[in-house]
């Protein structure tokens, strides 16, 4: 079995491998840690990171 490379997929990437392979622990921690390294984001589903986003591309239209 070859092993994945994690690193190597963007975000959507990792995030759809993730939920098509919930036993995968490895790709649900190293999901995890990039959401915890992006500064600023308080977002725990893709609901809230899409509100969020659709805030701040509002403010930065407003100024």
């Amino acid at each position: 079995m070859s092993q994945i490379n994690f690193d190597g997929m963007s975000d959507t990437e990792l995030l759809s491998y993730v939920r098509t392979h919930p036993q995968d622990t490895e790709a649900f921690h190293k999901y995890m840690d990039r959401l915890n390294e992006r500064p600023g984001v308080l977002c725990t589903t893709d609901e809230e990171f899409e509100a969020e986003l659709r805030k701040r591309i509002n403010q930065q239209s407003q100024n």
